[in-house]
């Protein structure tokens, strides 16, 4: 009877430890972390098209409206600042006596200028850039060709204090 009241009581002690682990586990929060990185994706330009002009001198300044210049920009950068198309004309200097050119209302020349400016993302902006010609009145016949060098940049909306 002694055995039977012993093993009793050993069983009664072991039941309920466990039943204490199970009750501290229930009542326990159990937490874990999930942690990642999002990457910049894409930001580029597509390649602008080429447009040409062809006209008759008059001995006078002539302006003509040519085709437009298209290109596509993909921003998947994942912010919101925005971004500006910049062009330059390395040659300018071999052709500027005879004409100028104006995209989106900026004439172009050897340095650097904001030809279109977009303060927001977009993830895919085609743009239509109008393009024209200012022929000068003493320009010379010929053939000449304006290069451009495009410029896809990001804005910067923290200005540096010295």
């Amino acid at each position: 009877m002694k055995i039977n009241k012993l093993v009793t009581i050993m069983l009664l002690g072991i039941i309920g430890s466990f039943n204490q682990t199970l009750v501290s586990h229930a009542e326990s929060n159990v937490t874990s972390t999930v942690s990642g990185e999002i990457i910049s994706g894409e930001f580029s330009m597509s390649v602008p098209n080429d447009v040409s002009f062809s006209t008759k001198l008059s001995g006078q300044k002539q302006s003509i409206q040519i085709d437009d210049i298209q290109t596509s920009v993909t921003d998947y950068r994942g912010i919101d600042n925005g971004w500006q198309v910049i062009v330059k004309s390395p040659n300018f200097n071999q052709y500027q006596q005879h004409y100028q050119l104006k995209i989106n209302n900026q004439f172009i020349s050897d340095n650097s200028v904001i030809v279109y400016k977009n303060d927001k993302q977009s993830l895919i902006k085609d743009l239509s850039l109008s393009t024209s010609v200012e022929l000068s009145a003493d320009a010379k016949a010929g053939s000449y060709g304006g290069d451009l060098e495009w410029n896809l940049q990001p804005n910067i909306k923290n200005k540096i204090q010295e």
